[in-house]
């Protein structure tokens, strides 16, 4: 049982951390090279920007407006995703964004760093209790 419990972990952790690998990656490249503003959440009903359902719950994809110092506006879209009625992002609402000096349409949002680094740590303790449980059961000589 704790082999099952153990693979179970280790699967999720898997499914945790390695769509924040490449998520952090991206974000790194930008933050190299990256200058710091404000931006504007809007959610809008259109295609682009309104609420969708997914298999595992609502998508939301609030559109971030923020403008470069030259005084340029540019737009990014975010996904937001839950399973419960609340977002991360609010219409209105004014965040940290980071965006690429040389190229300003490569940006995202601060606390979408946070979120990914916030995944990583996530899988590593999902990881280490997957391992914990793995040798309990072979310290316990419980058959696999």
């Amino acid at each position: 049982m704790p082999y099952a419990f153990a693979t179970l972990l280790f699967l999720l952790s898997l499914a945790t951390g390695i769509p924040a690998i490449p998520q952090l990656l991206r974000m790194r490249n930008i933050k190299q090279n990256g200058m710091s503003t404000t931006g504007l959440v809007h959610l809008d009903g259109g295609p682009t920007g309104g609420l969708m359902t997914s298999f595992l719950g609502k998508v939301n994809y609030p559109q971030i407006f923020f403008r470069t110092p030259d005084d340029k506006e540019y737009i990014f879209e975010i996904v937001d995703s839950s399973n419960f009625k609340m977002y991360r992002y609010k219409s209105g609402e004014s965040i940290d964004v980071v965006y690429d000096k040389n190229a300003p349409s490569f940006a995202y949002a601060k606390r979408e760093w946070d979120n990914a680094v916030r995944d990583l740590w996530m899988c590593g303790a999902e990881l280490l209790a997957a391992i914990i449980l793995w040798n309990i059961g072979l310290a316990l000589k419980i058959p696999i």
